[in-house]
């Protein structure tokens, strides 16, 4: 006789079941809606916009500027195409790459070197396969690569930044690649570079992405911080194994494409050793952030004290604040055993966990009323997950903890739509108040067609006071146009006096924004001369009309990107600052008293300084 035996759960397994199917739900609920968002978006499934709060509707539109910009990249001589024909569905190839300004061969106008995603295969594009250097000669571009020797051929390349690492007043070239090695090119001179990565031993052969710039120990010797990514080992997985699935297109998205799917691998951080060379010492010093999939990174002093501290931007792990202790007596103390930095982002309220790529650093409390002197933090975010803006707010004792002031000055609803990428800081109508712009572009693919992502329109953010206002489509069609935007890097290419900005596009051609505002404030642009491990980090501080403005050199990092090693401050219609302040990164402090518009160069080397002739064109 066969008996059948019917188990009955008890109520408290019942229970259970029910709250773990409760959190299934709540979980698989939540990733459907952020996707389902992203699909609604430029797409024939419906206007996204109709479900964000409006922001703009109540505003004086009178009162907005007529900021424009014009794409000049092909008249000017710009043109490439970035990344394989093919797309492979890969992430490597969806996340890169960027762009980089600097005066490599000291003419006086900004040179762009453009980096490229290559396979080294058939897969590219026949004449495309290398990352490109444009001369600039009088707003006119050049194709310097095979002179220059800095193609980073059949480089898997991510990034790009300039620094003269070694003193000899010609910018070198540092490349971040996917599957290295990454590249350090020094500049001879003469036009020429060569790549001294693997004697310099910085030549680190993991997927590296931002890298930035800066003395933290403040012995004379420029150090270099190397953000390194996932380990992307894709063998053994299908080109269609799926991680998640967006439910409302059935549109399956690869493991391939996950970066939780993939381990984070450890940063790196070169200290200089004086002699061309570097030593990893990141593991030692307690920064290598092992358990962070790291985008970028910049040194700049949040709290004050002197000394470089520094922060990285992690996707889909939380953000790092490192605070530098090596000038505080507690450093010097074998028994309190601190290391050289101290993670500081959870009581600090930075440990953000969310998907995040570009970085800028500005002092944004005017907007709110919080001005304080202090380097405030913005990045850009993943989909549906809105961007960041964290001000810094003084504490008892001299601490700082940071508050996200991203819906207060109104930048929170609108970049839930987008997935934002470069960013940059600058005063595009030379008001005096510095405006926001944005790279945005998605990574889920278009429902019709797997081989395209879906493209999406930047982010020029006019501060009018107290809020942002976003005048992409009043700035002309390259700016509401939709792009697979990543890197974004800013400068002043024509020498105008004016801010324009490049823009490197996803399997796409690189977009240069002219700045065509016509305004009738002017400005002054501001670079510094001397020791670069002096000029980094370094706090510039000008008054005008009684009004502080700040900036911090080198350390508005963007995403793999570089802007141009100058600062334009806005003027309005004044004719001259008041004053300008220097707090290089060794403690030097220069102070300049009345300075026309123009151009003025901040020297380390000259203990007074007389404001020069008004050089403005």
């Amino acid at each position: 006789m066969t008996y059948r035996v019917r188990w009955k759960p008890t109520q408290r397994v019942q229970r259970i079941g029910w709250s773990v199917l409760g959190v299934v739900l709540g979980i698989a609920v939540a990733t459907a809606l952020g996707l389902w968002g992203q699909a609604a978006r430029n797409t024939d499934l419906g206007d996204a916009a109709a479900r964000i709060t409006d922001f703009n509707a109540d505003r004086n539109a009178a009162a907005v500027p007529p900021i424009r910009f014009k794409d000049d990249a092909k008249s000017s001589g710009i043109a490439m195409r970035h990344g394989p024909a093919k797309r492979h569905r890969r992430l490597c190839e969806d996340t890169g790459s960027g762009l980089a300004w600097a005066d490599f061969d000291g003419d006086g106008d900004y040179d762009l070197y453009v980096v490229n995603y290559c396979l080294g295969s058939s897969d590219d594009v026949p004449g495309e396969a290398q990352s490109r250097l444009f001369r600039n000669d009088n707003s006119r571009f050049t194709d310097v690569t095979a002179q220059a020797g800095v193609s980073n051929a059949d480089g898997r390349g991510m990034g790009a930044s300039w620094a003269d690492h070694d003193d000899d007043g010609c910018p070198d070239l540092y490349v971040t690649n996917v599957a290295g090695p990454n590249r350090l090119y020094r500049n001879r001179g003469d036009g020429t570079f060569v790549d001294v990565a693997v004697d310099a031993k910085v030549s680190e052969s993991a997927w590296s992405t931002g890298a930035c710039w800066g003395d933290y120990d403040r012995d004379g010797n420029l150090d270099l911080y190397v953000c390194c990514y996932i380990d992307y080992d894709t063998r053994g997985l299908p080109d269609n194994a799926a991680s998640y699935t967006l439910n409302r297109e059935q549109v399956a998205v690869p493991v391939a494409l996950n970066p939780s799917s993939f381990d984070p691998l450890p940063n790196r951080l070169y200290r200089s050793l004086g002699d061309g060379s570097f030593e990893d010492v990141a593991a030692k010093l307690g920064v290598e952030d092992k358990e962070g999939r790291s985008f970028s990174a910049t040194f700049v002093d949040f709290d004050g004290d002197g000394w470089l501290d520094l922060y990285v931007a992690n996707d889909v792990s939380p953000n790092c604040l490192f605070r530098n202790f090596l000038g505080t007596p507690a450093a010097n103390d074998p028994d309190r055993g601190l290391t050289a930095f101290t993670d500081i982002s959870p009581i600090t309220g930075t440990a953000d966990s969310r998907g995040s790529m570009g970085l800028s650093v500005a002092e944004t409390g005017t907007m709110t009323g919080s001005a304080d002197g202090l380097p405030d933090l913005f990045y850009t975010n993943w989909l549906a997950q809105g961007d960041a803006l964290y001000q810094s707010v003084g504490m008892p004792g001299g601490h700082v903890e940071y508050r996200d002031r991203a819906r207060t000055v109104r930048i929170a609803e609108e970049s839930l739509r987008m997935v934002g990428w470069g960013c940059g800081f600058v005063d595009l109508d030379l008001d005096g108040r510095q405006d926001l712009l944005i790279a945005n572009g998605s990574t889920i693919e278009q429902p019709s067609d797997h081989t395209l992502l879906i493209p999406q329109s930047m982010f020029v953010y006019w501060n009018d006071g107290t809020t942002f206002r976003n005048l992409a489509k009043e700035a002309g069609d390259s700016t509401a146009a939709a792009w697979c935007a990543r890197g974004l890097a800013i400068a002043d290419y024509d020498n105008d006096g004016m801010a324009d900005a490049a823009i490197s596009v996803n399997r796409g051609h690189p977009i240069l924004l002219h700045n065509e505002t016509h305004v009738a404030n002017h400005s002054l642009k501001v670079r510094l001369r001397g020791p670069s491990a002096a000029c980094y980090g370094a706090k510039i501080e000008l008054v005008v009309g009684g009004e502080r403005q700040f900036r911090w050199w080198g350390a508005d990092v963007s995403y793999l990107s570089g802007h141009a090693p100058e600062t334009i401050f806005g003027l309005r219609e004044r004719t001259s600052a008041d004053s300008l302040r220097v707090v290089w990164a060794d403690g030097r402090v220069s102070v300049i008293s009345r300075i026309p518009v123009g151009e003025f160069v901040a020297d380390w080397y000259r203990t007074s300084q007389t404001p020069a002739v008004n050089t403005s064109p």
